[in-house]
């Protein structure tokens, strides 16, 4: 045996792991030290506050749309369902859902070139989604309430029905 070459042992297996495991916990570490001063991300629910929307169109603030009303410069237009007590009087209901069954029952009291104040739960996209279909079908002077009913109440303005707040 003197005359055999030293035997040489495989690649060790132990090393690889060990190194694939370090890496692997430094990894982590810097994954976890980025997440901790990472800036803050944008909330869930955005407040329209601190985003403008681009809509579209025209939104009236609650009290501005109060006076339009009591001139008699536009007609109201709600797009909630059916199950709203409380609506702004003289309101014509133009639901998303339904929006063409709907506008076949006003079409002959509404004209294109009548001033529409678009209104619903304060969600200014529903709103807006109908005014878009309004404004599709021809009609030229469409705006959307700044707020909900809740609003309009709060600046002054008469509801039919039960009312939305105390």
């Amino acid at each position: 045996m003197a005359g055999s070459a030293p035997r040489t042992q495989p690649f060790p297996r132990a090393r690889p792991v060990r190194e694939g495991a370090l890496l692997l916990a430094v990894a982590l570490a810097a994954a976890g030290a980025s997440w901790a001063v990472r800036s803050p991300r944008l909330p869930l629910r955005a407040d329209l506050a601190a985003y403008e929307l681009d809509l579209g169109f025209a939104v009236v603030p609650a009290a501005e749309a109060v006076a339009l009303f009591l001139d008699n410069a536009c007609i109201p237009v709600d797009v909630r369902d059916d199950g709203q007590a409380a609506r702004i009087p003289g309101s014509v209901q133009l639901r998303q859902a339904t929006f063409d069954d709907d506008l076949r029952d006003v079409f002959d009291f509404l004209s294109p070139a009548d001033p529409l104040l678009v209104y619903g739960d304060g969600n200014l996209l529903v709103a807006a989604a109908v005014a878009g279909r309004l404004q599709e079908r021809g009609f030229t002077d469409v705006r959307l309430l700044g707020g909900s009913i809740e609003a309009w109440q709060k600046a002054g303005g008469q509801v039919d029905g039960e009312a939305a707040h105390d």
